[in-house]
């Protein structure tokens, strides 16, 4: 279709953006995340003007009113998430404009806004974590103690408390995003460097020294699994084969292929652990834990014990180490605060 020259067809344009992400090989969780603004950006303007055809003219006028749209309280969009979206155009239209597919320039009107830095980010304090440690340890030694009438419900229970022991402990050590957690593949751990093998945001790899603790609990998911295998052989139940057979640490038992377990499947578990606990139970909404708020713990306590600012960057995948440091020095400035305040004697 020959448009006039002053018409530009955006759907057209986003097509051809997220072909150019796929050759540019992005994650498919990051073409994922790009494709949801971008479909609600062109909802946005079919909805409000009948049509995906606008004037190049118009672009800076509609990306005004789509932002304003965002801001209207019935979103309740966090500020990253905003940003995220900003971010997510400024890169379609500066995509545009290298492959002359739109000749004005609106960049600018997308920059992020600013983040209040300063805002508490929730982290686990030393008895949260001891006490939710010894919860899903127990966890596991009553589902192994009990009873069951169908062994193939004791032998299925038992794996999913082992699990999340294990995928507690992982967030725990690692600090990685659950985007990351969900993809560790067994092979990702070398056990005579211990060293993970991570893939992050952009497809960058990275490697995280595994913490001897980590470790012991790695070879406790991994024999528990095993002995798992071998009693439902002896017993002859059958249970999903992808528990043995995966190549991820934590598969979706409810696909048929061999796929990670869902992020939102993730975040569920941790949550529900959590509640059982006793730990986001006693916590305001605002402070309750999440799979990030573990990253948010892993990184606090590395940078409070001394650790330098550009190694724990480099274990979290920040590019820059003015956003470790931005991101966690208010968290360690006011735990310290507290330290030195109850020195105080008169």
């Amino acid at each position: 279709m020959n448009l006039e020259p002053n018409i530009i067809d955006m759907t057209m344009i986003i097509e051809k953006y997220i072909n150019h992400l796929k050759i540019n090989r992005l994650s498919n969780a990051t073409i994922k995340n790009y494709k949801v603004t971008l479909n609600q950006f062109t909802n946005f303007i079919i909805e409000s003007r009948g049509t995906q055809y606008i004037e190049e003219d118009n672009i800076k006028n509609i990306i005004d009113s789509f932002l304003e749209e965002l801001d209207r309280d019935e979103y309740n969009y966090k500020t990253r998430s905003i940003n995220a979206k900003r971010n997510t155009l400024t890169g379609l239209f500066r995509f545009a404009n290298e492959e002359e597919l739109i000749h004005v320039s609106v960049t600018h009107k997308l920059k992020s806004l600013k983040v209040d830095a300063t805002r508490e980010k929730p982290v686990l304090n030393k008895d949260e974590i001891n006490k939710t440690l010894k919860y899903l340890e127990n966890e596991v030694n009553i589902e192994t103690r009990k009873e069951y009438d169908i062994l193939e419900d004791k032998y299925n229970n038992i794996y999913f408390k082992i699990r999340n022991r294990f995928l507690f402990n992982l967030f725990l050590y690692t600090g990685l995003r659950i985007s990351e957690t969900a993809k560790v593949m067994w092979d990702d751990i070398n056990l005579e460097s211990k060293l993970l093998t991570v893939t992050g945001k952009g497809n960058k790899t990275r490697w995280i020294p595994l913490n001897s603790k980590l470790m012991f609990e790695y070879f406790k998911y991994k024999t528990a699994i095993e002995r798992l295998e071998k009693a439902t052989i002896r017993e002859n139940i059958k249970l999903n084969r992808l528990i043995y057979k995966s190549v991820y640490l934590f598969p979706s038992l409810y696909k048929v292929d061999d796929m990670p377990m869902s992020t939102r499947r993730i975040t569920i578990i941790i949550k529900e652990l959590l509640d059982r606990a006793e730990i986001n139970t006693k916590r305001s909404a605002h402070k309750k834990i999440t799979p990030h708020s573990l990253r948010h713990t892993f990184a606090t306590y590395l940078l409070d014990s001394g650790v330098p600012v550009r190694i724990v960057s480099d274990i979290l995948g920040h590019s820059r180490t003015s956003t470790t440091f931005d991101n966690y020095i208010q968290i360690i400035n006011k735990n310290r605060m507290f330290d030195e305040i109850e020195k105080l004697e008169y």
